[in-house]
């Protein structure tokens, strides 16, 4: 157990000044760890990404760099971050199973347009202006007539879907 602890320190600079190498070689391994956890993070890191999954990419970024160059917690980070994906795995899971957990942890959908009229109560409570949502019908729709929309919600995501009457 010993020589493990001293190979750990002299190879990641554990408990000391960190060299130049020691920073390289730190870089190398939370370059290769950063992937691992988002690969067993599934895909959810990929793309848009809803306020519980920017909270966890943050998060984890910040824990990550800091295991870079902070000499005395390299390994206690490293175990933070894979407690942190780990909770985030299980949120996850419970999410598919609980709705009210779901959209405690991940926001809900929100109707604004609702058979060509637009929805002004849940618009401003979406903390959209008519513009915003005007732009984004044009973008997404590709039609500045609101009254050819059946439905348009705010997703979990931030994004606005928009669907077409027929």
């Amino acid at each position: 157990m010993e020589e493990i602890g001293s190979f750990l320190k002299s190879m990641f600079g554990i408990d000391d000044h960190i060299s130049i190498l020691q920073v390289l070689l730190r870089s190398f391994v939370i370059y290769i760890t950063g992937i691992a956890l988002v690969r067993f993070g599934k895909k959810r890191f990929i793309g848009k990404m809803s306020a519980f999954d920017m909270i966890i990419a943050i998060i984890l970024g910040s824990l990550l760099s800091r295991a870079i160059t902070n000499s005395d917690q390299f390994v206690e980070i490293l175990a933070a971050c894979l407690f942190l994906i780990f909770l985030h795995r299980i949120f996850s899971l419970i999410a598919v199973y609980s709705d009210r957990f779901g959209d405690w942890i991940k926001g809900h959908e929100r109707l604004l347009i609702k058979d060509g009229e637009i929805l002004w109560d849940e618009v401003r409570k979406s903390n959209l202006s008519k513009h915003d949502l005007m732009q984004t019908i044009r973008l997404n729709a590709k039609t500045s007539d609101v009254s050819n929309i059946k439905a348009a919600r705010l997703e979990r995501n931030g994004d606005i879907s928009v669907l077409m009457k027929d």
